[in-house]
């Protein structure tokens, strides 16, 4: 067997993730967990990530197949491990760790940080050899549509026009509750017609804001200038959510006692647990909620 790696291309990107899609199965069903089925198809946030990131997206093969996947973004000083996935059939031949070392960076004061499965252990394992450990863990949480109760308002203003202003304002509140600010996907979020994009005002001041994914039914990210105001934004959200889906799902770090308690009292229940692995502390989860594991 003579692994090779390469630089992973666009057209790789499908082969890579129907690798991808078999390998959380065989991770899923060796844990007890139903398979996920889904379409692999050109998504256009991959894109968008792969675009912004291609020196640090790489693939490992043997002959013509691709058995590794690996891919990490640079914003400011946070790397962040968005993929890193290999085949059932060649885990445990150092693979993993191969493509761990070909996208990591190191520079001063720069923090690496990652969300994996809780199911992972494996995986886990490698990344601590890194110097990343668990530091919070964050609920896959859901609520069924027909069992919401839509909640009452808060006193908060949601606007749905969302000016330049507005865009630069919440990177400058990002850069204080999650360390650094990322204007390459408020760039593109804004532009995707199935993301709706809310910004909440006090008495005309900005307080924060949430995005919601129409099709997909998930609140992500969300964020705000005090831990009272994220709960409101939370809240508020889930009323506003149109979503062809039969429910409503978020991430919710449980060490927001506040978020987590009063989602729990609203009907939410938790399907997954995953982790968040950092090196240094990362994020100020009492004023934000995160997004998808690949961005958070």
């Amino acid at each position: 067997m003579k692994i090779t790696y390469k630089l992973c291309r666009e057209n790789d990107l499908i082969p890579a993730f129907k690798m991808v899609r078999g390998s959380m199965n065989h991770l899923r069903k060796s844990t007890g967990k139903e398979p996920l089925r889904y379409r692999v198809r050109r998504y256009p946030e991959v894109i968008h990530l792969y675009n912004n990131d291609q020196k640090r997206f790489w693939c490992a093969w043997d002959g013509k197949k691709i058995i590794g996947f690996t891919g990490a973004l640079l914003r400011g000083k946070q790397w962040y491990l968005a993929f890193l996935f290999v085949h059932p059939r060649y885990q445990n031949k150092g693979v993993g760790r191969e493509l761990l070392k070909r996208v990591w960076m190191n520079a001063p004061g720069m923090t690496h940080s990652l969300s994996t499965f809780a199911y992972n252990v494996q995986a886990v394992g490698i990344y601590s050899k890194f110097g990343m450990a668990p530091l919070c863990a964050l609920p896959v949480m859901e609520i069924k549509l027909d069992k919401l109760q839509r909640p009452v308002p808060s006193d908060l203003k949601a606007s749905t026009t969302i000016t330049r202003q507005d865009i630069a304002w919440i990177n400058q509140l990002e850069a204080k509750i999650r360390g650094y600010s990322r204007p390459q996907e408020w760039r593109f979020w804004s532009k995707q017609d199935e993301i709706q994009i809310y910004l909440f005002r006090n008495k005309g001041q900005r307080v924060g804001y949430s995005m919601a994914h129409k099709k997909w039914g998930v609140i992500a990210p969300a964020g705000a200038v005090t831990n009272d105001y994220l709960t409101k934004i939370v809240t508020d959200t889930i009323g506003l959510i149109k979503t062809s889906e039969k429910s409503i799902r978020l991430y919710c770090p449980t060490n927001n006692l506040n978020l987590y308690r009063y989602l729990i009292g609203m009907g939410f229940r938790i399907l997954e647990m995953d982790l968040f692995l950092s090196d240094k502390p990362y994020a100020d989860f009492q004023r934000y909620l995160p997004a998808q594991l690949a961005i958070f």
